[in-house]
C-alpha cells in the first residue's frame, strides 16, 4: 500500500470514529507521541487514540477497527514496565471518562466497576463500607482496575488475597467484532447452552471446550505451581471437565481477547489493626532463609530490600529522613506485615517472630511497629 493511500485510509478511519464515538477521537500527532510510551523503555506510535464516554463507544470503536482491519489496544493507566500498554493501534484509553464505581454490596462481597478507575480511588470510595478491593501494586495510585485486570496484579499482600484472578467474580467486555458478553463462571447445561448458535461468544466457548478436553492432563502436569504466575493465557482455568470460568481465563491476557467495559470484582473487609517487623541481617541468604520462616506464622505481606536500595534511599536527602528505622549497615532487611483484629493477636505473631530469629539466629535486629 502506497503512503497515500494508508493516509486516505486512515482519514476513512477517522471519519467514522468521530461520526461514531460521543468521546474524544484524537489522530493529531501530539496525541500519537502522548501515547507512544508507557513507563516502559518502549516507544511505538499508535494509528490514534479513542478516549470512550460509554460503552457504546466502545462498540463503535472496536466495529469500526473490525471493518478497517485496524489493530486495537486497551489501555489504562499507562504504567506498564514491558510494554504492554504501546502498539501500532488505535488505543482506547478508558482513564478519561469510564472510572466509576457503578455499585458496591459489603455484605455480600464485591463491587460493580468500571475499567478506568485507580486502584487507591476505587478504595477510597470503598472505605465508608469497612471493605477493600485486596490487590494492591506498587503503582495502585495511578494503576487502575482495566490494567490490574490486563495484567493479573497482584501486590505485597497476594499472599493471604491471592491475584486479581483470584479476585473477579464477573467481566463485561466487547469481543474482537463488537458483540458485548458478560463472562463468568458457567458449568454443565448452561455452558452447553453458551457454546450453542453461530455468535462469536459461542464459538469462544466452543474452542475453549477443545482446548481444555485435547490438553488438559499436560496443562495439568506442565503449569508451573507458584504462587504469583501471572504470565498471559490462563490455561488451567480450562482444567476442570464440563465447568468454564470464563471471567478468570481472560484475567492476564492484556487486552488481547477482549475489552473490559465492566467488571464484578470480590471485596474484602479491611483489617482492624496491622504491626510490622523489621528484620536486618548481615547477609541475603540469611534473609531468604527467614522469609520461610515468617511465613509459618501467616504474616499478610513479607517484603524484602537489599542493600542497594537501602544505599540509594540514604543517598536521597528525602528518602534519608524515612529510613531512620534502618539499624546499622545491613545487607537486606525483611519488612514483615501482619492483620488481624486487635493488638494483643498482632503483639503475639510478633513474639512468635522474634522467638523464631532468636532461635534460627538469622537477624541481628528485630524492630516492631503497632502505630499505624
Amino acid at each position: 500500500m502506497t503512503l497515500h493511500a494508508a493516509e486516505a485510509d486512515t482519514r476513512d478511519l477517522v471519519e467514522e470514529l468521530r461520526r461514531r464515538v460521543a468521546g474524544e477521537v484524537r489522530f493529531d500527532k501530539m496525541s500519537r507521541v502522548l501515547y507512544s510510551t508507557d513507563a516502559s523503555m518502549y516507544r511505538i506510535e499508535p494509528i490514534g487514540v479513542v478516549l470512550p464516554r460509554s460503552e457504546e463507544d466502545v462498540v463503535a470503536v472496536v466495529e469500526t477497527a473490525n471493518r478497517n482491519q485496524v489493530p486495537v489496544l486497551p489501555r489504562g493507566g499507562g504504567t506498564s514496565l514491558a510494554g504492554q500498554a504501546v502498539g501500532r493501534a488505535v488505543v482506547i484509553d478508558f482513564s478519561k471518562y469510564m472510572r466509576d464505581m457503578l455499585e458496591v454490596n459489603a455484605e455480600e462481597g464485591w463491587v460493580r466497576t468500571q475499567p478506568g478507575i485507580i486502584l487507591d480511588e476505587l478504595n477510597e470510595q470503598l472505605l465508608p463500607h469497612g471493605v477493600q478491593f485486596a490487590p494492591d501494586p506498587s503503582t495502585s495510585n495511578r494503576g487502575n482496575v482495566g490494567g490490574a485486570l490486563g495484567n493479573n496484579s497482584c501486590g505485597a499482600h497476594s499472599i493471604i488475597y491471592g491475584k486479581t484472578v483470584d479476585n473477579v467474580r464477573e467481566i463485561r467486555s466487547v469481543l474482537s467484532n463488537g458483540d458485548v458478553a458478560t463472562f463468568g463462571p458457567v458449568r454443565g447445561e448452561a455452558l452447553q447452552a453458551k457454546a450453542r448458535g453461530d455468535s462469536l461468544e459461542a464459538q469462544v466457548y466452543r474452542s475453549l471446550v477443545d482446548i481444555g478436553d485435547a490438553h488438559r492432563d499436560e496443562v495439568a502436569a506442565r503449569f508451573p505451581k507458584i504462587q504469583r504466575r501471572v504470565s498471559g493465557y490462563n490455561l488451567d482455568e480450562l482444567a476442570s471437565a464440563g465447568a468454564i470460568d470464563m471471567a478468570r481465563f481472560v484475567v492476564g491476557s492484556e487486552g488481547t481477547l477482549l475489552s473490559i467495559t465492566e467488571a464484578k470484582l470480590r471485596v474484602v473487609p479491611i483489617p482492624k489493626a496491622r504491626a510490622l517487623a523489621v528484620l536486618h541481617f548481615r547477609g541475603l541468604n540469611e534473609s531468604m532463609e527467614a522469609t520461610a520462616l515468617a511465613l509459618e506464622l501467616g504474616p499478610a505481606s513479607v517484603e524484602l530490600v537489599d542493600s542497594m536500595i537501602i544505599r540509594q534511599a540514604r543517598e536521597n536527602r528525602q528518602y534519608l529522613r524515612m529510613a531512620d528505622f534502618i539499624d546499622g549497615e545491613p545487607e537486606a532487611i525483611l519488612m514483615v506485615e501482619f492483620a488481624g483484629d486487635s493488638t494483643p493477636e498482632l503483639e503475639a505473631k510478633l513474639d512468635g517472630l522474634d522467638d523464631q530469629m532468636r532461635r534460627s539466629g538469622l537477624s541481628y535486629s528485630n524492630r516492631r511497629f503497632l502505630d499505624p
